[in-house]
């Protein structure tokens, strides 16, 4: 390298020296919030999960969010009637489960819900939310595609669920269950194997799929749906050397939970992807953070034997 090569390296670096800037970022929003997430359906217990939000530079989130103790948490029907309710917090080698709980709730369909937290330091916050009516399944069928090309031994059916979609816009989720149950005799040993697995229903119509579904759930509005016995097709894998029970589950969901979940499963998705859009999750609390949404279903067991097309 000549001298003037060597000149010419040395005021560069010198120039991209000078160009160095430090810019100050100021994060917005740190101070703490409640967190209050609630799910209403027809049930023996009301469950409030009622936390303390963290500033992306505080503590470990991997730890779980500090959950607020010593809170004032009520539940109000439409006559004003209002309802404290209780805390639980449950240890075990699992972890912590802590939370509010009201027990016997009596709650009605297209009826409006209040709950509203109180605890020293934050200021209160509340939300209100309706429980959805019960859309009944009408009828289920299904059919035998074949062998799954995913998985041996098992075979892919398609699923097809008859309801009658409600005047309106509403919202719905297809969820369930798979379990089965066969008795083996080896040798003059007679024993019982079982199997279960999540439903993870697939839509059939590509409209109702998304490519950031972290759930094992069918969630989708009724855009496409055609009001009295409309239909909803998806498909699933199920074992094959067995007689199989399918638990299917059809809820009515407000549109809270359709927002709720529809966003949270995009964050998810999206999580340490730093080229992705930014997600915000949907929040419905008042002077707070968090979801209060509600959802009632309606449910069939459905049986496949073994030597069924």
């Amino acid at each position: 390298m000549n001298n003037r090569s060597i000149l010419t390296f040395f005021l560069a670096l010198i120039f991209l020296s000078s160009c160095e800037q430090y810019l100050e970022v100021e994060l917005p929003g740190q101070e703490p919030k409640l967190v209050m997430n609630v799910l209403l359906e027809p049930s023996d217990t009301l469950k409030v999960f009622l936390t303390k939000s963290e500033g992306v530079l505080e503590g470990n989130q991997n730890d779980g969010f500090e959950v607020v103790e010593n809170a004032t948490v009520l539940f109000k029907d439409p006559s004003g009637e209002t309802f404290l309710l209780d805390f639980a917090d449950k240890k075990s080698h699992f972890g912590r489960d802590a939370y509010y709980y009201l027990a016997n709730p009596v709650v009605n369909p297209d009826v409006e819900y209040e709950l509203i937290a109180e605890t020293t330091g934050f200021p209160s916050i509340n939300s209100k939310q309706r429980l959805p009516v019960r859309v009944a399944i009408k009828d289920v069928q299904f059919s035998n595609l074949g062998p799954s090309s995913y998985w041996d031994g098992a075979d892919e059916y398609e699923i097809v669920v008859t309801f009658d979609d409600l005047p309106g816009r509403d919202f719905f989720e297809i969820s369930g269950s798979i379990y089965g149950l066969d008795t083996l005799i080896y040798n003059g040993d007679t024993t019982l194997h079982s199997y279960s697995a999540i439903l993870n229903p697939e839509a059939v119509n590509p409209a109702y799929r998304k490519d950031f579904r972290m759930r094992p759930a069918l969630l989708f509005k009724d855009v496409f749906l055609t009001g009295e016995n409309s239909q909803i097709a998806f498909r699933t894998t199920i074992w094959r050397e067995m007689d199989i029970d399918i638990t299917l589950n059809l809820y009515h969901v407000t549109e809270s939970y359709f927002l709720y979940y529809d966003t949270a499963d995009f964050q998810v998705y999206n999580n340490g992807d730093f080229l992705s859009q930014p997600v915000l999750v949907y929040n419905n609390i008042n002077n707070g953070l968090g979801v209060f949404m509600a959802r009632n279903g309606d449910q069939r067991v459905i049986r496949i034997h073994r030597d069924q097309d």
